[in-house]
Parts: C-alpha cells; structure tokens; sequence
C-alpha cells in the first residue's frame, strides 16, 4: 500500500511543484542583424517591460554582456537574476527566482523593448509554454532530473535599425 501511495503521490508533488515554478528564456530577434546565413540575431544591450494584457508591468530584463542573453530581474535586489550567487548559493536563490517567476510568466502579452537608441512599446511577445513532458522524464533525484518546473520561452521580434516591432511571419 505505501508504494502504491508513494507511485501516486510523487508524480502529484511533482505536478504541483512543477507548476509553481517556472524555468524562462528570453530572446530579443533583431532582424536589423539579418546575414546570408539567418534571418536575425540576438539583440545585444537590451532591456524589456514585460506586460500583460492590460498593460501593466510584470517583470523587468536585461541583456547580461558582453553573452547578450536576457535574464529578468528580480525585484529585490538580494535575489536579482541569481547570477551574483557562487554555485553553493545559487540553488536558493533560484528556487525563489523560479517560485517567483511563476506567479506572472503566464500573464506576459507584451514588452517594451529598448535597444542601443531604439525604443518600442508594446512590442507582442510570442509565448511558448510547456509542462506537459514532465510527467515523461521527471524522477525525483537530483542528479538523474532535478526538480520540474514549467518552461516559459518568450521572443520579441524588432528590427532595430527601422526601429519597429516585426510580426516574424510576414518578415523575410
């Protein structure tokens, strides 16, 4: 009986936890960077106002260089985006990070966009959000799978040189 409980209840848990916790990627596609080879590049000294629908701001990010990823900023600065955390303190900081971050990625519409001298409002994020595989490779040992969180990907499409928001489908 208590394995057959154990079976059920560690999936739920996971369940649970997975959804008040949020792993995220932001990406800033500036198709001002357009080559040969791709139709865009990832934006560098960027900084966003994430939205929701009804246009007040959930999150702050910025581009952490000279990389060019984008991470969001906590709003206390003791947390931040966990990058100032040595490996042994890391792991706290982004549990309260990702608890944190699970409370308003999935209201996220829009963003206000900065880039070098380039300033847009209410530029349409694409979402891409995903918790369905946890179920699918989830174990609950730290060095098989670590602790399941909701994936959060958000893209912002700009050329920055038009300085104007780009729909990605109709840009070539």
């Amino acid at each position: 009986m208590a394995a057959i409980s154990a079976c059920l209840l560690v999936p739920l848990w996971g369940y649970w936890y997975a959804v008040r916790h949020a792993s995220l990627q932001l990406y800033v596609n500036d198709y001002a960077l357009k080559s040969p080879t791709q139709s865009y590049g990832q934006a560098h000294g960027v900084g966003l106002a994430l939205r929701d629908a009804s246009n007040r701001q959930l999150a702050v990010a910025r581009s952490v260089e000279p990389v060019g990823y984008v991470l969001v900023v906590h709003p206390d600065p003791a947390i931040g985006n966990c990058q100032q955390f040595p490996q042994g303190e890391f792991a706290a900081c982004y549990a309260r990070y990702s608890r944190w971050s699970a409370t308003w990625a999935p209201l996220v519409r829009t963003a206000d966009v900065t880039v070098g001298s380039c300033s847009l409002r209410a530029v349409p994020v694409s979402v891409e959000r995903s918790n369905e595989e946890w179920p699918l490779w989830w174990v609950p040992l730290r060095h098989i799978g670590g602790l399941p969180r909701e994936y959060f990907g958000f893209s912002v499409a700009i050329d920055s040189r038009a300085c104007v928001a780009i729909v990605p489908e109709t840009a070539r």
